[in-house]
């Protein structure tokens, strides 16, 4: 009866007065949830939406309608009352996360495991210590981790694209777990698809900055990346994106090594070999690191030696020699620069150890020949034992120079000394356009685009392998 009579009170006025629509709304809503609790639903839907005639802009009636629809099974049509209370409330937190966990079971039972999830960590973000949700969340996450096996599984049969979207599910129904992220990002690194990979690593770290298996893999997918720049001869990219794989994995020795080649490529060679030597600190037992330091201050010893820098080329061969001690000819190379600086016994010792290491070496064995009494020279100063040196010119048979020595006379050499000296000559001339910027000179050949185990190698050539 009083319902009836509110509604005719309505009818009578034009412009009717907010407050008899809020009393005759309020009215209609108390009498619907009497019909809810009875299980009247049909009756309820009714009052319900007479109500929402009369004020729609009372959000709890939207919530009263969906209650008695989903009392008649009408769970998507329940839905959108329940969405426009969502969409509409923002003062009443904990209320919401009601509606949050409410939308979440309706989803879960829809097999809509994803927006669940979505509705599950609103109302954990809302109310963290809800029972309800937590329970949901659990359900989920239990779910989330079948999938990241799942995952595993088709890696594991060598189909990673359906890897991806298990774990894309899995993300879905629990975005806060990292290994997701992580799996999912070395599988877009394996597929080549670095900014998918870099966005999920860098994800994980921004969540957990101590994730230290975030930072590893972020580096090695940084490491691979700048790989691909840098045989593209991309070089300035790829030595800022070396710089990146640096800062996320500073003890890793492989990325040093890679980007003082990089360095070596641009002709920063002092830059390259700090950082082979900040790789060998790091790994002393690598033999390609020492094998790179080795070649390198041999390259620029043999530069120092032409520029009639003796003394910084020995230096240079000295620490040719302590990476790679069983390489005889940076022995001969550190020999020639002793012996124009007047250091005899220095020369006549490395002389010795080429022998050592390499018997058949005829151009040692020559040098060893014409040193005489060494003990009686040692004792003389240096411009006083240089001449009192026998004469290398003597005859076809010895030899007529340091075979290193530019030859300026018309003097001939022995055939085997000017194939060891022909050999130098072009040897040098290779090694000399890569270290000019180290020492100012200028040039118009082009860089020696070749990759660097090609370069090493043909360095090397002729070196016995120390390693076996």
């Amino acid at each position: 009866m009083a319902i009836s009579n509110f509604k005719q009170a309505l009818r009578l006025y034009t412009n009717k007065p907010a407050e008899l629509k809020r009393l005759t709304s309020n009215l209609l809503d108390a009498e619907g949830l009497c019909r809810v609790r009875s299980k009247q639903f049909a009756e309820a839907v009714f009052l319900f939406s007479s109500a929402l005639e009369v004020d729609p802009s009372n959000l709890y009636l939207h919530v009263h309608h969906s209650l008695a629809l989903l009392g008649q099974g009408k769970t998507s049509q329940a839905m959108g009352g329940l969405m426009t209370y969502l969409e509409g409330d923002s003062e009443h937190p904990t209320a919401r996360a009601g509606i949050h966990v409410l939308v979440a079971k309706l989803h879960k039972q829809m097999k809509n495991p994803t927006t669940a999830a979505h509705h599950i960590h609103e109302a954990m973000r809302l109310e963290p210590n809800d029972p309800e949700a937590l329970l949901l969340y659990t359900q989920l996450k239990g779910r989330a981790g079948e999938l990241y096996e799942e995952a595993t599984d088709f890696l594991l049969r060598n189909e990673p694209r359906k890897a991806i979207n298990s774990l894309n599910h899995a993300i879905e129904l629990d975005d806060r777990d990292p290994r997701f992220f992580i799996r999912r990002g070395v599988i877009y690194r394996q597929l080549g698809q670095y900014n998918e990979a870099v966005m999920d690593l860098e994800h994980v770290t921004e969540l957990n900055h101590d994730n230290k298996d975030a930072e590893r893999q972020l580096a090695i997918t940084y490491n691979q990346l700048a790989i691909e720049l840098y045989a593209a001869r991309d070089l300035q990219r790829a030595l800022s994106v070396y710089n990146l794989a640096l800062k996320h994995d500073p003890a890793s020795s492989s990325v040093w090594v890679n980007r003082g080649d990089c360095y070596r490529e641009l002709q920063e060679i002092g830059l390259a070999l700090q950082d082979y030597l900040t790789a060998h600190n790091l790994n002393p037992k690598d033999k390609d690191i020492r094998i790179r330091l080795s070649t390198l201050f041999d390259a620029r010893g043999l530069t120092y030696f032409d520029r009639g820098m003796h003394m910084e080329a020995e230096t240079e061969f000295s620490n040719a020699i302590k990476y790679l001690p069983q390489v005889y000819h940076y022995y001969l190379h550190r020999a020639s620069a002793a012996y124009l600086q007047g250091n005899l016994k220095q020369a006549f010792e490395d002389y010795k150890k080429v022998v050592e290491l390499d018997p058949t070496n005829e151009i040692a064995w020559a040098r060893l020949q014409s040193f005489g009494d060494v003990s009686e020279l040692a004792s003389k100063p240096a411009v006083a034992r240089k001449s009192s040196l026998p004469s290398l010119k003597a005859n076809q048979v010895e030899p007529k120079k340091l075979p290193h020595v530019r030859d300026r006379s018309p003097v001939r050499l022995s055939s085997g000394e000017r194939e060891f000296y022909d050999d130098l000559i072009a040897r040098r001339t290779r090694v000399r356009d890569s270290l000019r910027s180290q020492l100012g000179y200028k040039t118009d050949k082009k860089l020696d685009t070749r990759p660097v185990d090609v370069r090493f190698k043909d360095t090397r050539q002729g070196i016995p392998n120390p390693f076996k």
